[in-house]
């Protein structure tokens, strides 16, 4: 037997930590034991869809609804020269900080990196299932040039 993670184990977890200290018995407690006590279903689904987003497929791009304008497109396309992937790259853009607003000080940087790799490992699922017949780059990446965490994706021309 053996065990597969599908993601690397989290760290950093200071609030999970906290929580777990505050038991006299700590035998049997685990990230599943600490979102039974704490975590919201709501806002796991809610939190899902960041996973699993909707996609908006216009002009042969594949954009997230959530980042889609007319207006924005337009102005992606002059900036992109046209260049579809670079639109897509540019206007599927997120910074990971600016998901998480105010709950983001305090905050390890490591676990908005982790997310941002998690958000990566699920976009790059459901573009595979979305889109069976396209490739697609998922790119994440971590800089003070970016601001922190991002993650984008792009088709790959074949």
């Amino acid at each position: 037997m053996h065990l597969i993670n599908s993601l690397p184990f989290v760290i950093d977890t200071e609030p999970y930590d906290a929580w777990k200290q505050q038991w006299a018995n700590q035998e049997g407690l685990d990230i599943h034991s600490y979102i039974n006590d704490q975590c919201h279903p709501e806002q796991i689904l809610m939190f899902s869809t960041l996973l699993f987003p909707t996609f908006i497929v216009s002009e042969g791009g594949v954009f997230l609804e959530r980042n889609f304008s007319h207006e924005a497109f337009a102005r992606c396309v002059n900036l992109a020269a046209g260049d579809m992937a670079e639109v897509e790259r540019l206007m599927n853009y997120v910074k990971i900080y600016d998901v998480f607003g105010q709950y983001g000080n305090g905050v390890s940087p490591r676990i908005f990196f982790q997310l941002c790799e998690m958000i990566g490992f699920a976009w790059r699922m459901v573009l595979k299932e979305k889109f069976r017949n396209t490739l697609f780059t998922v790119e994440v990446s971590n800089s003070d040039e970016d601001y922190g965490p991002v993650v984008t994706f792009y088709q790959v021309k074949q």
